[in-house]
């Protein structure tokens, strides 16, 4: 069949199928092949940008270092926190400094007792504090415990009405003015890892 076809027509249908070789050749070899590396191109400047970053994170390490001990050294200085190193010391200090602030608000401190902080902060000390007083010693009491240094949170609490008094001109029961409040009272210790 290709022999009946004249001289001319066989080298046209020759050159034809040389240039559907070719076509086929560069659409599936070549064409991958090219686009394969503009991507593995663009995955490079990607990587390249990454390291780019991650090196100035690095560089600026010892500057990041120096603030975050600057920051330390002030939390530590302005006694944010409880200074003693263990929760035993801690707590002690905790308990006298509830004990003077109910004191000087003019309350009674019936009792403070250590909460034991297993399997919670590490760094926390807790302790439950039983006390009587009038409604504006347990004012007093509530502010000098918040604005206290070391820091310290109140959490908790329950004031109870210790009942009431008969007045001695009327004869007619009243409000005693005194109350019972329970709640418990958190610090936190320092850490040279804090």
């Amino acid at each position: 069949m290709i022999s009946e076809l004249s001289n001319e027509k066989q080298r046209t249908l020759a050159l034809s199928l040389l240039a559907l070789c070719l076509v086929l050749v560069v659409g599936l070899i070549i064409t991958p092949i090219m686009n394969s590396a503009t991507t593995d191109d663009e995955a490079i400047e990607d990587l390249k940008f990454t390291l780019r970053r991650y090196q100035k994170i690095v560089a600026g390490k010892d500057q990041i270092g120096q603030q975050t001990n600057i920051i330390r050294a002030r939390q530590k200085q302005d006694g944010y926190f409880i200074n003693r190193e263990t929760p035993a010391l801690a707590s002690a200090d905790l308990q006298q400094l509830i004990k003077k602030v109910v004191v000087d608000a003019g309350g009674q401190l019936i009792s403070t007792q250590v909460v034991s902080n297993k399997g919670q902060e590490q760094f926390k000390t807790s302790i439950k504090v039983r006390l009587s007083g009038s409604t504006q010693s347990l004012l007093n009491i509530l502010y000098g415990i918040e604005t206290a240094t070391p820091l310290l949170i109140i959490d908790k609490l329950m004031i109870k009405s210790t009942g009431t008094r008969r007045n001695r001109r009327t004869g007619k029961r009243g409000p005693s003015g005194q109350i019972n409040v329970n709640f418990d009272v958190h610090g936190y210790m320092w850490s040279k890892r804090t």
